[in-house]
């Protein structure tokens, strides 16, 4: 029981570092964007490194998202054998 705690309480540390090691990376973005360069946050007017960050911040989104689902289906399919 200890290890499982264990296990989720790293998880949930190395998710929320990551998510933070996206956003201060992506606020060297918003310390240079120059309105020159195209909109806002779009990918023309971001740099290869930010470009790179930003699309793996929106998968680690989606990958949360999925890993969520997944916990509420064995969630519900435990209590529905009960």
């Amino acid at each position: 029981m200890f290890l499982k705690v264990l296990k989720i309480t790293l998880f949930v540390f190395l998710d929320i570092a990551v998510f933070i090691f996206c956003g201060v990376y992506m606020m060297g973005y918003d310390d240079f964007y120059d309105e020159s360069q195209g909109e806002y946050f779009s990918l023309s007017s971001m740099q290869t490194e930010y470009k790179v960050v930003w699309i793996f911040y929106n998968f680690w989104i989606v990958l949360n998202c999925l890993f969520l689902l997944y916990i509420l289906f064995r969630t519900f399919r435990k209590s529905t054998m009960k």
